[in-house]
């Protein structure tokens, strides 16, 4: 089957992209709702009128419980679904119910018969907690039956997608990545972050992500199982995750778990509805309390479905405006799990830089120390490094800083006639940088929160300027709007050594 992957727009690692299986396309980061074959919380009719274009289902109950309907009218027409349909392989009900006799060629040839889109070969979930040894037992066991599947099968009109197992072992999963990669798989999709979640352990999740994504191509999408919490999303596709699936929207609603965009609530505590999807617009908290319980879960199903479509289509949104950084940020304020994701993500700034413009249509926001380690900062201090040169013997250093760019400012006192000294500035996260680069993205192009640590001071900066080889720098204290009175201009005079002079009048 034609398969084809293409990023329109970028940001951080999330993508933009369109995902091309055959005759069909999804443009994504999208969620691939998870529907039971036997039981459907959500009809597939609803999901399709929702706007979801691709679903996932398991081929282990539809081969334990459908099988002779999905051999004989296809895995479409079955489930009444003509978009992208994504089935899993059962690798875990396998496990669970010591089904041994299942090898890798009946789960793959079955997904083939009953024409899925996408399939997963058999796999071994690594699961959580889990000793090294058995994490390297559920990699070892994943890695050959992918192999056998991609040998045997990668000239079916399936898609393969290859299942990167090894847990929270770091060199485990890179392994696994690159092993699928270098077998022939198109496709990859990280597994066992489920219990990792549900231990609101994000920063974990973080580093299972990245040592995944790291060691593959960028050209290669990346899925990540499981992945239905709000909160999450965000993070998932600043880290290069195209697609998720998840059966959270109807887990939840079963125990009465209502999401939203700040979590998820209990509906049995709740006295507003603080939504206006169709569910919520037209009923109150009091009648879903008070309803069935099977009619609750449905409805309470459906408005968790359109919340995570709501936040998919906020981070494609954020992709497309330069600002996912900062909705991560927003995000990671929701739980001090998630904040120490977010400080966990500003360490990978330099795996970030790649899938960031270099130049934006909006200012930056430095809210936190981790903004200052934004990776539009990253690449503009290596910019810097290349231009940072003394040309004269003069320097200027204006030490107050404020965010008009000084060829804005209706006078500037100090700094002499043009050409006999150079000008610089303090920025707060890339530390003196030469005045002139003003009107260059992002050195004034910011707004900053009161109090937030700078990088340098004056004293690191006029040290910084004489290794430049200045034999003078002038401080000059500039107000904000451009004032320069004389009694706030001091100066340093420096002789050939080490140790500047004292002071003069």
């Amino acid at each position: 089957m034609p398969f084809s992957f293409e990023v329109k727009e970028t940001d951080l690692l999330g993508r933009v992209g369109v995902l091309r299986v055959g005759g069909k396309t999804l443009e994504t980061p999208c969620l691939l709702p998870v529907v039971h074959p036997v039981n459907q919380a959500v009809s597939t009719e609803e999901l399709r009128a929702m706007g979801f274009k691709g679903l996932m289902t398991n081929s282990y109950i539809i081969r334990s419980r459908r099988r002779d309907e999905a051999l004989r009218d296809g895995i479409h027409e079955m489930l009444g679904f003509d978009g992208v349909l994504m089935t899993d392989s059962g690798g875990y009900q396998v496990l669970e119910y010591g089904d041994l006799e299942v090898g890798y060629r009946e789960v793959a040839s079955f997904q083939a018969e009953i024409g899925s889109d996408l399939a997963v070969t058999l796999d071994k979930p690594t699961g959580y907690p889990q000793s090294r040894r058995a994490a390297e037992d559920s990699v070892d066991y994943s890695l050959r039956n992918a192999a056998s599947t991609i040998r045997e099968y990668g000239n079916r009109e399936t898609v393969w997608m290859g299942p990167v197992q090894g847990g929270l072992y770091q060199d485990l999963v890179s392994k696994s990545a690159v092993s699928l990669w270098k077998a022939g798989f198109e496709f990859l999709a990280l597994g066992s972050p489920v219990q990792v979640m549900k231990n609101y352990m994000f920063a974990d999740l973080l580093k299972m992500i990245v040592a995944a994504r790291r060691p593959i191509p960028y050209s290669v999408p990346l899925h990540l199982f499981g992945a239905g919490h709000p909160l999450t999303m965000a993070l998932a596709v600043a880290l290069g995750c195209d697609t998720f699936d998840s059966a959270s929207y109807a887990l939840f609603a079963r125990n009465g778990r209502y999401m939203s965009h700040g979590g998820v609530l209990s509906l049995e505590l709740m006295k507003y509805l603080p939504c206006s999807c169709p569910v919520c617009a037209k009923t109150s908290v009091r009648d879903l309390q008070e309803v069935d319980t099977r009619e609750r879960a449905k409805l309470v199903a459906t408005h968790n479905l359109y919340m995570l479509r709501e936040e998919v289509e906020a981070c494609k949104e954020a992709i497309a405006e330069g600002r996912l950084w900062d909705l991560v940020e927003e995000k990671s304020m929701a739980h001090p799990r998630l904040r120490d994701a977010f400080v966990e993500l500003s360490k990978h700034r330099e795996l970030l830089v790649g899938g960031t413009a270099l130049l934006k249509d909006r200012g930056l926001m430095l809210r936190s120390e981790e903004d200052l380690k934004r990776p539009e900062l990253v690449s503009a201090g290596k910019r810097l490094e290349g231009v940072l040169k003394g040309t004269s013997k003069k320097a200027v250093l204006l030490a107050s800083w404020d965010a008009v760019p000084l060829g804005k400012k209706k006078r500037h006192g100090g700094a002499g006639p043009p050409g006999r000294s150079d000008t610089y500035r303090i920025h707060p996260a890339l530390g003196v940088y030469p005045a002139e680069l003003d009107f260059v993205y992002p050195f004034t192009q910011f707004i900053t929160a009161a109090g937030l640590g700078g990088r340098m001071n004056v004293k690191e900066a006029t040290a910084r300027l004489r290794k430049l080889g200045y034999r003078s720098v002038k401080i000059s204290k500039v107000r904000a709007g451009g004032g320069n009175p004389s009694r706030r201009v001091t100066s340093r005079r420096t002789r050939r050594g080490a140790s500047p002079s004292p002071r003069s009048s």
